[in-house]
């Protein structure tokens, strides 16, 4: 006998492996934002580090002003360039963590759509007794994945109002 193709997958299924695929993107994403936020902290120092020398060198160094100011000018400059870019990090960072955590719920409210559908086909058909579920603990579990669907669906709305009001 053969199975029909929804017995063997769910329905949501390819919906949760492109979430899931879109997750573990997000996921790379905020590891390469942190890797680079730490590699420009680095840089920063050693601006910081280069400034504090160009200024004792001016006191004591056989060079002139004017070479020192440009000196210190090419420092700042880079200075500036780091911090526009770590600025472009964290918008980067506070956008994809809010649609991580909204791809989160949505990947969640999924999941309990298809077991609550599970959970209604074995509550529609007859009652097998070596089924691990009795037929109130069914109900149950369905009242349960049905608040948590609800809850989920509101903190994804709330994340998404966040987001558009940013």
């Amino acid at each position: 006998m053969r199975e029909e193709p929804s017995r063997r997958t769910p329905a949501g299924a390819p919906a949760l492996k492109k979430i899931d695929l879109t997750i573990a993107r997000l996921r790379l994403l905020l590891a390469d934002v942190s890797a680079r936020e730490r590699a420009l902290e680095d840089q920063r120092r050693t601006f910081r580090e280069q400034h504090n020398k160009l200024i004792t060198f001016s006191m004591y160094g056989d060079s002139t002003l004017d070479s020192v100011l440009a000196m210190l000018g090419d420092v700042q400059e880079r200075l500036s360039h780091l911090d526009g870019t770590s600025q472009s990090l964290a918008a980067i960072r506070k956008r994809a963590e809010i649609e991580l955590e909204s791809l989160q719920l949505t990947k969640g409210i999924e999941e309990a759509k298809i077991l609550l559908q599970a959970l209604r086909a074995k509550q529609a058909g007859p009652f097998d007794p070596a089924d691990a579920l009795t037929p109130a603990e069914i109900q149950a579990e369905i009242v349960r994945l049905q608040s948590l669907i609800n809850e989920a669906s509101e903190r994804a709305a709330k994340t998404i109002e966040k987001s558009t009001r940013r």
